[in-house]
């Protein structure tokens, strides 16, 4: 098997000991063997000196001096307790041993040549794995569509795994669940996780204005005396908007707390209620409704929507890919239901 790599691309393979050592395999008994007399340079070698039968030849294509080679084809009969190759007339011809071993030395190296060391790039169109994202419930709602139907686009082969995500299990899901990233609000992550702006999220008053028939922005009063619906994580009738509308001595009248914010969107039309709801959730086009979308009549605090990965991670071909086309993909669906109402 001819390597087009120099034998200086895999150097940090070298100790197979401590490569081994991560991988393991209740056939192999690795206490058993002498792992530290092995690194690749030795099948790199071998294999050479199989395919060229010369010493001169398989140094000038390894890239090594001719003592470097003989000494590693010292180390190799040593080690395997074999002469491997023996000089005839101007040729190294191999033992029967060599011819034994060969097949299973190139495997070996095409398993590190091409599952193990970094590819020099992804392509999608080639992928027929899975892609893994980690994605809060109206994220997925708002965004799910565009990523899946880009993926299919560009990695037909390809599958594409969407899993509940918050700031509770993000970190399990990147480390423990083999997944590729997550979207989502997130509190205090650890520092070997890489969070990358996405937007600026806010909130609005979204309601039937052909039911509450009030003038726009919303005033206060109105806001107040309207019952309202709320998305809520606690399971509670309650949120941040009451902490503060409490701070400045008034209460709202909530008559309704769900998780789903297409429960909410359903039911906002044709009733005399009203709710505060992320931008996004209020200006997607999932539901066909004729609702009004303003600013609240209260200070509430906008908040920041996150890509996380792992920085472990951060220079895989295909996570690089994964990252940027998600990136792109919200952002500019931000940008055009931003435009919308």
């Amino acid at each position: 098997m001819k390597l087009n790599k120099s034998i200086k691309v895999i150097n940090h393979f070298d100790n197979l000991y401590s490569l081994v050592l991560s991988l393991p395999n209740e056939n192999i008994a690795v206490k058993d063997l002498n792992w530290r007399g092995i690194d690749l340079n030795l099948l790199l070698t071998f294999d050479a000196l199989f395919r060229l039968k010369s010493v001169s030849a398989a140094s000038k294509e390894l890239h090594l001096g001719q003592p470097a080679t003989s000494y590693n084809l010292k180390r190799l009969r040593e080690l395997l307790g074999d002469p491997l190759f023996e000089r005839q007339g101007n040729k190294m011809q191999p033992t029967v041993r060599a011819h034994e071993i060969a097949p299973k030395v190139q495997t070996i190296l095409s398993i590190f040549t091409q599952d193990i060391l970094p590819a020099e790039q992804f392509e999608p169109e080639s992928y027929s794995g899975q892609f893994t994202i980690g994605v809060s419930d109206y994220a997925e709602q708002i965004f799910g569509p565009e990523i899946f139907d880009t993926l299919q686009q560009l990695a037909p082969l390809s599958k594409v795994l969407l899993k509940p995500v918050d700031s509770a299990n993000c970190v399990t899901l990147l480390e423990d669940q083999n997944t590729d990233l997550c979207i989502g609000v997130f509190q205090e992550l650890p520092s070997h996780l890489d969070t990358t702006f996405l937007y600026r999220e806010k909130h609005l008053c979204t309601f039937d204005n052909k039911v509450l028939k009030t003038t726009l922005p919303i005033p206060l009063d109105t806001y107040l005396k309207t019952p309202q619906m709320i998305i809520t994580a606690n399971q509670e009738l309650t949120s941040q908007v009451d902490i503060t509308l409490e701070n400045i001595g008034v209460k709202r009248n909530v008559v309704l707390g769900t998780t789903r914010f297409l429960t909410i969107r359903r039911m906002l039309s044709g009733r005399n209620v009203l709710a505060v709801m992320a931008e996004m959730v209020g200006r997607s086009e999932l539901i066909d409704d004729d609702l009004v979308l303003c600013d609240p009549p209260i200070e509430i605090p906008d908040f920041n929507v996150d890509m996380v990965t792992l920085k472990r991670d951060a220079s895989h071909p295909r996570i690089q890919f994964l990252t940027q086309l998600v990136q792109n993909l919200i952002q500019e669906k931000v940008k055009e239901l931003r435009q919308i109402k």
